[in-house]
């Protein structure tokens, strides 16, 4: 469909003069209405810092808004300014993506172990819709020419391209061009994603004509998963052998009861480490997990008075698993050979306190949005990525302390809009679960359920 916004967007400071530019658009929605109101953002919306900073500046908006209704016929009108101080403001707004392996000879887009095809001769990126289902590429064709007055060199005039494309499948669902234009790079956007929808793009640079793609319906995949992981025993609960093992040899002769007693206290069993096959069409991830599997007293004989006695002998048995996030029925041991063939991957642990400060230009500041939290107990958050924040709380039952529901928030970093919540059950106290949380590639986040580490809930993060 074709969106016409019946009139210039015109500045606020100077409501007869109409906006030179406009980097963005906020939409805003009323309950129970299926009309959506647009209003320009001229300079963008810093990530609406002004909600959490209020010495920040606050957005500047146009002097006037529209309302849109999409089901078709699509139909617009000018809204009142009660219409859209009134409205709720949606989340519309694109995660920008880069692809590690960009590749303009082969026009190749790769991006989450996906590759998508680009028509255009130049591709910088793509536009993430909000909750991670489609992605949308914009590519140009052209001769860059001496830019002598921004320096570099720039496009004067060529075609652009639009493909959409289902994340799940990499399947193309939409593709528009346009050709011979001018400044071809200046249509990136504003781009405008609506309810995993709509999709919006600008038809030409005056940001009064759009595009409309109506997107094909579509079930969420199940987020989170919970992933079990097989025993480390077999059916007769004799422990299987590990693939590595390490020993350790302490010797208890100069120690004080206190001292042995602190230096041999059990370990808890640990996540060392997640890798993941180099072959690119793998969707697996391994995981390093290390037990303590003895940890007793031992005579050990020597040469010498200093080298025989008692010693406290240790035995870490390091396991290792293959995982798929796509399946998580899928979950095998993997042998030693998978693991050392791997490539080793980023994992980041949390959680920070959710009050954390940060040291920045203007003074200590907040280092995280303040978002609600579902449970009624705990109040940490965890740096789930660069994009992503998840906030860890928990209720008791009222007739049991030690038995409850676990609630995971996950907002985005910035602007505080939220992805989704979860709910588990715990027994026990979930803080330690909570301390032993993980993030994967800023992609995966897993919070263990037990403190053996034999079963996680993973969430996908867009």
């Amino acid at each position: 469909m074709k969106l016409q916004l019946p009139d210039p967007w015109y500045d606020s400071n100077y409501p007869e003069r109409p906006l030179s530019h406009v980097s963005q658009i906020e939409v805003r929605k009323l309950p129970n209405s299926p009309e959506f109101f647009f209003a320009a953002l001229p300079n963008g919306d810093n990530d609406y810092i002004h909600e959490w900073h209020p010495d920040m500046p606050k957005p500047e908006y146009s002097e006037n808004s529209f309302a849109v209704t999409f089901t078709a016929p699509l139909r617009v009108r000018v809204a009142s300014k009660d219409e859209w101080k009134t409205a709720s403001r949606i989340w519309t707004k694109s995660h920008l993506v880069f692809s590690k392996k960009s590749d303009n000879e082969s026009r190749e887009f790769e991006y989450r172990g996906k590759t998508f095809k680009f028509a255009g001769k130049y591709c910088y990126g793509g536009s993430l819709s909000p909750h991670g289902r489609w992605l949308a590429i914009f590519s140009y064709t052209g001769e860059e020419t001496p830019d002598w007055f921004f320096g570099g060199s720039s496009v004067k005039f060529g075609d652009i391209f639009w493909q959409v494309y289902d994340t799940v499948t990499a399947e193309k669902v939409y593709e528009w061009q346009a050709k011979n234009l001018k400044n071809p790079t200046s249509l990136h956007g504003p781009v405008l994603w609506i309810e995993e929808r709509y999709f919006l793009f600008p038809e030409d640079q005056s940001e009064q004509n759009f595009n409309v793609v109506t997107l094909p319906e579509f079930v969420l995949e199940k987020n989170p998963v919970t992933i079990q992981l097989p025993s480390r025993k077999d059916d007769k609960s004799q422990r299987i052998p590990a693939p590595n093992n390490n020993e350790a040899w302490t010797p208890l002769i100069p120690l004080t009861p206190e001292q042995a007693k602190k230096l041999t206290a059990p370990q808890p069993i640990t996540l060392d480490e997640v890798r993941a096959p180099r072959q690119s069409s793998s969707k697996q991830l391994l995981f390093a997990i290390r037990e303590e599997t003895a940890n007793e007293k031992r005579y050990r004989g020597g040469k010498g008075a200093e080298e025989g006695g008692d010693y406290n002998y240790r035995l870490w048995s390091t396991y290792y698993y293959a995982i798929s996030p796509d399946d998580p029925t899928q979950a095998r041991l993997a042998s030693k050979e998978e693991w050392e063939s791997a490539s080793k991957l980023t994992i980041s642990h949390g959680p920070d306190p959710f009050d954390k400060l940060n040291d920045t230009v203007g003074g200590r500041r907040r280092m995280y949005r303040p978002v609600p939290k579902t449970g009624a107990l705990g109040n940490s958050a965890l740096m789930a990525s660069s994009d992503w924040i998840a906030v860890f709380s928990f209720t008791p039952d009222a007739e049991s302390s030690t038995s409850g529901k676990i609630f995971v928030d996950i907002f985005e970093m910035r602007p505080g809009n939220k992805l989704l919540t979860t709910e588990l059950p715990y027994t026990g106290s979930p803080v330690p679960l909570f301390e032993r949380a993980f993030v994967v590639e800023d992609r995966f986040l897993f919070l263990p359920l037990n403190a053996s580490l034999e079963s996680f809930t993973l969430w996908k993060l867009p």
